[in-house]
């Protein structure tokens, strides 16, 4: 496979080309980072000013410092001091000056990108060695925020009643399903430690990250700075946390199950017990032994989970008449699943002011998905197999008060693979028309999924950033990433017209259109420059952006002779190296001494998954190639590697307004113009055959307003709500639909105009509260209400209307979450024992529905042309489909310990 790399690499005259056509620019980029200037998304900064109490003179040369850690100033001659490059976190901020004195500020938050203030004032000193101790409030509003952002903190994430990080991101107002401000999937980006964590195989979460390992968990929905790049709708942005100076551990068990009253959708979960799912996790912190400025942070989790689909296990795969099933009967979890998890970070200070960090996350799963077709086989579905790695060295260097810089090594690893069987030849596999239903609406009887696949997708990855405040108003950031990937992807089905009792299990033949092999190592190349200009009562954030992206394979030239047939004579050529550069811009500034207005403006491009480009691509020989069916129907889409960057532009105008002490408002409207989204258009060869090709032919636009209230935690409860109005429409909502539109006969005609999109969730409200008394007890309860999203009513049912694509509107969603528990302590070990009920009002959501009726539970298509079932089961027993909907309550009891 190397080789082939290799030669594809030695013919390269385009990318040579390419590359020095933009070697000028990545030259300046480098000298802006070299000279000086890196918002690293990892810390945030405090800033204030000192002055004497009685007098309000500035102070000049107040020592400020975090108490326990090697971060302080001096303030200068105006009083002004900063601190930067502070994790996120909560610290105690301490004060002092010679006849005055020492003021401790407690409780002072830190956030990641933003500037906490902290404006003080020092009294003289009556009697010697007293010190004044101010419990410091967090603002409601953040004057520094130029888009939208939200900070969640790790205290406030374990209030809620979430078992995933990924629960918090979808109640940011905006976010439905994971679809920031309308996008589509795998437009987000993921950043661990100031890390890309993306898997560049389909841009989805390349690694599994624990609540507990969370320091600060920050959303940013609206336009994002420089810094970020490779998404088109938004970022979320991890910190992990560290070890501190003295040891801390956690213990955390919890069981349940799913129980429910609508037992004929969700059978087997009519009562409350413990089998259903059992977590155990523990986490240890502290300094190492021995080592004195080595700190450790370590958590692990294993999880069992049986799922809430369940079904009789009536057929065995061998079976093919729905007559004479062969199973034993017995009530079957129909998609369980295993994950076990491990978080390990060290903290080292070589000087106070260099910090080395060595961090290493593992999560391995193993799991199945329900197959409504195969519920009566219940053994019949692939495993899916699932472990990802993370490793991370930084290195973060203080070089001055005024300027640090911090260097990034990484290495992610994510493998996937999926089978029934883990030998290709078990001879337990059978052909694909065994246990075939005989007639429409009906299980089938027997057989198996014959398909199995292998990826494993490598980044390697290093990243230079530097932050300087050059003058009190201008904090420059500068930094260069690059990263180099590789791909390898394996798929395959039995060979079922060679298969037979005598010749045993066959597959196809390496380089043939049933087999899907290739290795390919795209690089991307990125750099940016940000500059945050920080008036007293003003807010700039400006920055420019550089991507460059090689696929680093070859293409045939005719896309109508894909399979380089001789007599065409079709040569190859590489596919073109890509570039662009993203201008952002963001200000802030206030209209009350209480309210703060932001307008921000952006543009974003992202590269298509990498998926899309390699697709059915086989490397044979040194040659990138397709290889198509032999019939001429269409059944088959390429990748195309030589597709463009899909590209967003986004404006938005905010405005924050405390009422009061506790309560703020927030309003927020958006516009998104998304263009050069990935599609498919249909090819004929020379010989006419038919395939479906990528290219970059979709389109969109968003628009929407958010209102926010929040209400500060105090008097015993704290409370966010969030509406979101939002219409989002494009041409397609999937890049096949083209595709997929060329398989009817006859041929269904493509959108030509914006149509709502598969998740456009017009009204959307969240809801969180949180009361109790810290320490003590604690009650979070979270709400989602959602008008319905979008679906294409039957055309025979519609009386004679004009159809389109997503012309009907499903029913509304509504759910609740509970999570009550208790503490008291034990010397010094705090006990707590929770409840924690998700979808508490047992609520079917209908996620799907039938085309005919808009519902989960009726089908008229099927009642007029159903026909006969042949089977052991009723017609209503295939209508209703427990994947239409959400999931059925569930109950879990558990119990913490820690100190």
């Amino acid at each position: 496979m190397m080789r082939d790399v290799t030669i594809a690499r030695d013919n390269r005259p385009a990318m040579r080309d390419g590359f020095r056509r933009f070697r000028p620019l990545l030259a300046f980029f480098l000298a802006i980072c070299l000279a000086a200037p890196a918002l690293a998304g990892t810390t945030g900064k405090i800033a204030g000013v000192v002055k004497e109490k009685d007098s309000g003179e500035p102070l000049i040369g107040a020592n400020i410092y975090i108490d326990g850690y090697p971060f302080g100033a001096a303030t200068d001659l105006d009083g002004y001091y900063y601190i930067l490059n502070v994790p996120p976190g909560t610290y105690t901020l301490v004060a002092q000056m010679i006849g005055y004195q020492e003021l401790r500020i407690t409780d002072v938050r830190v956030n990641v990108d933003l500037t906490t203030k902290i404006n003080l004032d020092l009294g003289t000193e009556t009697v010697e060695g007293a010190e004044v101790v101010v419990t410091a409030d967090r603002p409601l509003i953040n004057k520094d925020l130029t888009s939208t952002s939200v900070n969640i903190t790790a205290d406030e994430i374990k209030a809620l009643p979430v078992d995933d990080f990924n629960e918090v991101v979808n109640l940011q107002a905006g976010v439905v399903a994971g679809h920031f401000r309308g996008g589509r999937d795998g437009e987000v980006l993921y950043m661990l430690d100031g890390i890309p964590v993306n898997d560049p195989f389909n841009n989805s979460l390349g690694i599994e990250v624990e609540n507990s390992s969370i320091q600060q968990l920050e959303v940013i929905s609206g336009t994002f700075n420089a810094e970020y790049g490779q998404a088109l709708s938004g970022v979320v942005n991890i910190v992990t946390k560290e070890g501190g100076g003295r040891y801390e551990a956690d213990v955390n068990l919890y069981a349940g199950n799913y129980v429910t009253d609508h037992d004929q959708i969700f059978p087997n979960l009519d009562r409350i017990d413990g089998e259903g799912t059992q977590s155990l996790q523990f986490s240890l912190s502290g300094p190492v032994p021995f080592l004195k400025n080595l700190k450790f942070f370590a958590t692990a989790r294993s999880e069992d989970n049986q799922g809430y689909y369940f079904g009789p296990r009536l057929y065995a795969p061998s079976d093919n008449n729905p007559f004479l099933p062969s199973g034993d009967s017995s009530f079957v979890p129909l998609s369980e699943g295993t994950q076990y998890s491990l978080h390990g970070k060290l903290t080292y200070y070589l000087t106070p002011a260099i910090k080395l960090n060595y961090g290493y996350l593992w999560d391995d799963n193993e799991n199945r998905y329900y197959s409504h077709g195969f519920r009566l086989v219940p053994d019949a579905p692939k495993t899916h197999f699932r472990t990802n790695s993370n490793q991370n060295f930084q290195v973060n260097h203080g070089v001055s008060k005024s300027t640090f810089y911090t260097l990034k090594f990484a290495y992610n690893v994510s493998d996937y693979k999926g089978y029934v069987y883990k030998n290709p030849f078990d001879i337990r596999y059978l052909d694909s028309d065994n246990g075939q239903p005989a007639s429409g609406y009906t299980f089938r009887s027997g057989g198996n999924e014959s398909d199995r696949y292998a990826r494993t997708s490598t980044t390697m990855l290093g990243r230079w950033d530097i932050n300087s405040q050059v003058t009190k108003l201008h904090k420059i950031g500068a930094g260069i990433q690059y990263q180099k990937h590789k791909l390898e992807n394996f798929y395959t089905d039995l060979d079922i017209e060679n298969s037979s009792v005598s010749q045993g299990i066959q597959y196809p033949g390496d380089f043939t259109p049933g087999q899907e092999k290739y290795l390919k190592e795209p690089i991307e190349i990125s750099a940016y420059i940000q500059d945050k200009i920080e008036f007293e009562d003003f807010i700039i954030n400006a920055g420019l952006r550089f991507d460059y992206f090689d696929p680093r394979t070859d293409m045939p030239s005719d896309v109508r002779n894909p399979e380089l047939i001789s007599f065409f004579n079709t040569d190859l050529s590489s596919a073109s190296v890509k570039s662009q550069i993203s201008p952002r811009l963001g200000v802030a500034f206030p209209i009350t001494t209480q309210g703060v207005i932001h307008v921000s403006y952006g543009h974003f491009f992202q590269m298509p998954n990498f998926e899309l480009l390699y697709q059915g691509i086989t490397d044979s020989a040194g040659v990138s190639q397709y290889y198509l069916p032999r019939d001429a129907r269409l059944n088959s889409i390429r990748g195309n590697p030589d597709l463009e960057a899909q590209r967003t532009v986004m404006y938005e105008i905010g405005l924050q307004q405390a009422l009061n002490s506790q309560l703020a408002i927030e309003f927020t409207a958006y516009f998104r113009d998304i263009r050069n989204l990935v599609g498919t258009e249909i090819i004929e060869t020379y010989d006419t055959k038919q395939y479906a090709r990528y290219v970059n032919r979709d389109y969109g636009n968003v628009r929407g307003v958010i209102l926010s209230f929040e209400k500060r935690f105090a008097d015993h409860w704290g409370a966010r709500l969030d509406y979101t109005y939002q219409l989002a429409e494009g041409n397609a909502s999937d890049p096949r639909s083209v595709f997929y539109d060329n398989q009817t006969q006859p041929p269904r005609e493509s959108e030509k105009k914006l149509i709502p999109l598969d998740w456009d969730q017009r009204n959307t409200l969240n809801i969180s509260i949180n009361t109790g008394t810290p320490g003590n007890w604690n009650v979070g309860v979270i709400g989602r209400v959602g008008t319905g999203t979008p679906y294409t009513a039957a055309s025979r049912f519609l009386l004679g209307e004009i159809t389109f694509r997503n012309n009907r509107t499903k029913p509304s969603t509504l759910s609740f979450d509970l999570k009550a528990d208790k503490s008291f302590r034990i010397g010094r070990t705090r006990i707590t024992a929770f409840l924690w009920a998700e979808n508490l009002l047992d609520r079917l959501n209908e996620y799907s529905v039938y085309s005919s009726t808009g519902r989960a539970n009726n089908d008229l298509e099927a009642q007029l042309s159903a026909g006969e079932i042949i089977g052991l089961h009723t017609l209503d027993d295939y209508i209703l489909n427990p994947g239409y909907y959400s999931a059925p309550r569930q109950i879990r009891l558990g119990l913490s310990a820690g100190f």
